[in-house]
């Protein structure tokens, strides 16, 4: 790991915390919301070179900070909602999204589409990871609660 990786998990911590503290969470669920985007973090910066895509970096980190997310919850008693959105902030495709607009304005129709279609799918993959880790949480459950009933 590099420094400039170093750096990159250490502004991912503290841009999760500030995040953490605009969405009024308190106490150490903040902590645990910043320890969450550094991890998040941490797991792209090391999936991405072995992939070698946008799309499936985005998707595993936001595997990983749903599963986090879900078992803070359960940790601290508290919604996972708190803790995936403070902790997903690091992989928001912000500069991709802001190539996209300074496309648009200069008329760089090429640079524009290029950073649009990666924000596009950075936003799928993590949505999809959000989705996949909810749907199976709750089947999870749900067998949970068959088996003990029919015990």
């Amino acid at each position: 790991m590099t420094w400039y990786n170093v750096i990159q998990v250490i502004a991912a911590f503290f841009g999760s915390i500030g995040f953490a503290i605009i969405l009024k969470i308190r106490g150490k669920q903040i902590t645990y919301a910043g320890i969450g985007g550094m991890l998040t973090w941490m797991i792209y910066l090391v999936v991405y070179p072995l992939v070698d895509s946008y799309f499936w970096g985005n998707l595993i980190a936001s595997l990983f900070v749903a599963v986090y997310a879900e078992v803070m919850a359960r940790v601290n008693k508290a919604p996972a909602t708190i803790f995936l959105t403070a902790a997903a902030v690091p992989l928001i495709p912000g500069r991709n999204l802001y190539y996209m607009m300074f496309g648009l304005v200069n008329e760089d129709y090429h640079l524009a589409y290029s950073n649009g279609v990666a924000a596009l799918l950075i936003s799928l993959a993590i949505g999809l990871g959000f989705v996949v880790i909810a749907v199976s949480n709750r089947y999870l459950n749900r067998l949970k609660y068959f088996a003990k009933e029919n015990l």
